[in-house]
């Protein structure tokens, strides 16, 4: 197969890596993180089978540059979607619309992201998420109760987390219909579903039985 000249222009500028980066979360999109090899990435981009492993040391190397991108991403999309957002409450919220718009975009890239095994082996992407995290916390310390407010916050984002992954995983299966066309009806849901879960948290509200009259 003839070199593209997308393929020629991407070597001789020395962006390989990147163009790598950027190959990888295709073909993840396609056949999903098992599907991959680095041999097909490099066939993409037009180089040797051998070129890639002169950016990456393997696979798992590879993957975890793709998964640091994403994870580049998702900040970049919540801090769009935030930067108009007055309250801790509703920046919070806006987590949820956020993964659903960035799975809807780079479907694979929530997998590799959260990936067990490269975390393990890939610190920089724990470093990720735990600078995801430091962003949020603001927020949540402004949210939840004072008190046991660390683990309260703490608490508040690991629950915010799973209810942003249960409407990505539904999204993605298709339970809404056709991701490309439900992305944004999806992403208002999730929003609306967060908004709860976190009023749920909030400063006003006490122990259940023990009412807080009307506001």
């Amino acid at each position: 197969m003839a070199p593209t000249p997308k393929g020629r222009a991407t070597y001789h500028h020395g962006d390989l890596a990147a163009a790598l980066v950027q190959t990888t979360l295709e073909i993840i999109d396609e056949v999903g993180v098992r599907g991959f090899s680095v041999a097909e990435a490099a066939r993409r981009t037009c180089v040797s089978p051998g070129a890639p492993y002169r950016h990456f040391a393997d696979r798992d190397a590879l993957l975890a540059a793709a998964a640091l991108e994403v994870s580049r991403r998702l900040r970049a999309i919540y801090l769009e979607n935030a930067a108009d957002v007055g309250s801790a409450q509703e920046r919070l919220a806006t987590v949820a619309g956020t993964f659903v718009r960035t799975a809807a975009r780079y479907r694979g890239g929530l997998d590799i992201l959260f990936a067990p095994g490269l975390r393990a082996t890939h610190p920089e992407l724990r470093d990720s998420t735990r600078e995801f995290v430091d962003l949020l916390l603001p927020s949540a310390f402004e949210v939840v109760a004072p008190g046991d407010a660390a683990v309260t916050a703490v608490a508040l984002l690991d629950a915010l987390h799973a209810l942003a992954r249960g409407y990505v995983a539904q999204l993605l299966e298709g339970k809404f219909g056709d991701p490309d066309d439900v992305v944004e009806e999806v992403a208002t849901r999730a929003t609306r579903a967060a908004r709860a879960l976190v009023a749920g948290y909030g400063v006003s509200s006490g122990p259940v039985g023990e009412g807080c009259g009307d506001h």
